[in-house]
């Protein structure tokens, strides 16, 4: 089974949206205005996944200040910090578990950030994602910012690039 990512089209919202709905339980999915933001913001970090030209998840990232998530469901006027790379949304629909599609998203995701010279990506983990997170090398971290707009359970998660994921806590 081929697994294509490419970067997000105007054509991939309703799908996107779609998979919003069906994976987050415990939150609010985010409008689709503030889903668009992000990639119009940091339109050559924001992919779709696709199996047999369907899209059944996606990833948006964008630079941002480490270990200061940005607040949901509210558009950012601009990427006003580039210490990490942020992973802001993964979902992969439940059509496409367990056949790699995350793993290739987020594997896009690395490569561009390593690309692009950072040292880190940081994450919010929600609902159960942080034991994905941890298995992708991610360690627990500490925000600098309240995450209870991000639901029961919410971890800040960081990855370091080039080492053995040693987190630095702030």
């Amino acid at each position: 089974m081929s697994i294509q990512i490419r970067p997000i089209t105007p054509e991939d919202w309703p799908q996107i949206m779609a998979i919003q709905a069906e994976c987050y339980r415990q939150l609010a999915p985010e409008p689709l205005s503030v889903m668009r933001n992000k990639a119009e913001l940091a339109p050559q970090c924001c992919w779709v996944g696709e199996i047999k030209g369907a899209v059944l998840g996606y990833l948006l990232c964008h630079p941002w200040h480490a270990h200061q998530p940005p607040s949901l469901s509210v558009p950012m006027a601009a990427l006003t910090g580039d210490e990490e790379f942020y992973l802001h949304d993964l979902a992969v629909s439940t059509r496409a578990r367990g056949l790699g599609l995350g793993q290739a998203l987020l594997d896009q995701a690395l490569r561009h950030a390593s690309h692009s010279g950072y040292a880190r990506l940081g994450l919010v983990a929600v609902q159960d994602a942080p034991a994905f997170w941890l298995r992708q090398g991610f360690a627990p971290a500490q925000s600098r910012k309240s995450l209870a707009e991000y639901g029961d359970g919410a971890l800040y998660m960081e990855r370091l690039l080039d080492q053995a994921c040693q987190p630095t806590l702030a």
